[in-house]
């Protein structure tokens, strides 16, 4: 169940990913503020899964 959890999550992570890069795409940053805000926005979820990608690895490590 736990592993249903992440895969969810990094799942609506991708999805949120996919959306900004979508309207980035389509144009809809009116000014370069929302363009910043979206891209900082993106940058964060890039990180978050970074730290659980290194957190599952150090479990990982930690079980062998």
């Amino acid at each position: 169940q736990r592993m249903r959890y992440i895969s969810d999550f990094i799942g609506a992570v991708k999805a949120r990913q996919t959306e900004i890069a979508d309207s980035v795409i389509a144009g809809n940053c009116l000014t370069y503020e929302a363009y910043q805000r979206l891209v900082g926005i993106n940058a964060g979820l890039e990180e978050s899964l970074d730290i659980l990608n290194n957190l599952l690895k150090e479990e990982e490590d930690d079980d062998r």
